[in-house]
Parts: C-alpha cells; structure tokens; sequence
C-alpha cells in the first residue's frame, strides 16, 4: 500500500510539473514580428567575393 502511494504521488508531481513547463504562448509569435517581414531584396553589386573563393 506504500508502493501504491508512493507511485500516485510520483505521478501527480509529474503531471504538475508538466502542466507547469508548458508554455501558454502562442507558437506564431516570430510570424508576426516585423523583424522577420523584410521585402528588400539583395543588392548583387554589394557582394564582395574574394578572390580565392
């Protein structure tokens, strides 16, 4: 009987501390950064490649 609380607590601390680690935000949070919405292109005539490579 021991066993069988020891297991029941081990568990209910996992669930707890699962439900505790997951995160609440929402997954598209760089989707609307505008850092990431850039609509420049590159500039070909500012690439320098040197010479040996």
């Amino acid at each position: 009987m021991n066993t069988l609380k020891r297991t029941f607590a081990f568990l209910f601390a996992t669930v707890i501390l699962a439900l505790s680690a997951t995160s609440c935000s929402k997954a598209s949070v760089a989707d609307e950064d505008a850092l990431y919405e850039t609509h420049q292109g590159v500039d070909k005539n500012k690439i320098v490649v040197p010479t040996n490579g």
